[in-house]
């Protein structure tokens, strides 16, 4: 099955990468040229055959004339900084302590 090994954060996020690919005008074809890769490369990644590593992820989004970073604070953070009770998880409150420039600090 492609794309049981991932993670449903994982997987919104691609879900996300698509939509802004789709939002921008482009085919799957379009982004491998601006990538200098094959379309099936774009493909395997948006049906979570391949996984993205943080560089190729950061040239992706790029590509998409996105800023990386905007797209994980949109995207992925909100996924991220919840407990299982509903509260704020750890994942969140270490950005929170990076936020604050205290993140060497160990709570």
């Amino acid at each position: 099955m492609a794309g049981a090994q991932h993670t449903k954060e994982y997987k919104a996020v691609v879900t996300a990468l698509v939509k802004l690919r789709s939002e921008r005008g482009l085919s799957q074809t379009d982004l491998a040229q601006l990538l200098g890769r094959h379309r099936s490369y774009v493909a395997k990644v948006e049906i979570c055959e391949r996984r993205l590593d943080i560089v190729e992820f950061c040239k992706w989004v790029n590509a998409l004339s996105f800023d990386p970073a905007e797209f994980i604070r949109i995207h992925l953070l909100g996924l991220l900084s919840k407990g299982t009770d509903g509260s704020h998880g750890p994942i969140f409150l270490r950005i929170h302590r990076w936020q604050r420039g205290d993140a060497h600090r160990v709570a």
